[in-house]
């Protein structure tokens, strides 16, 4: 992870610079509530059965593999992003 100053970034930005993962710790990054993407040591997990298209599931294996994370992992941190963009979405609106 670099530092860097807020122009210089939203300079990168605006040139179309991919930022996020060089700059940005998904891991603390947050808007909006924070929440836990993992569960707690000892907190109780549900296991779902989930269907995807096969054209999906290979975008989530790439991705797994650029980032160097499970497939797994990519679903839980798109689900958690997601969450959190409807949860700012909903607190705007009202």
């Amino acid at each position: 992870m670099s530092n860097i100053f807020t122009e210089e970034l939203e300079q990168k930005i605006e040139a179309g610079e991919e930022v996020i993962d060089r700059y940005f710790d998904s891991a603390t990054t947050r808007v909006g509530t924070p929440r836990l993407m993992t569960s707690r040591k000892g907190q109780e997990q549900i296991t779902t059965e989930l269907e995807i298209p096969p054209a999906m599931m290979d975008e989530l294996n790439q991705m797994a593999g650029e980032l160097n994370i499970s497939r797994q992992a990519v679903i839980k941190m798109m689900l958690r992003r997601s969450l959190d963009e409807h949860y700012l979405a909903k607190r705007s609106t009202s």
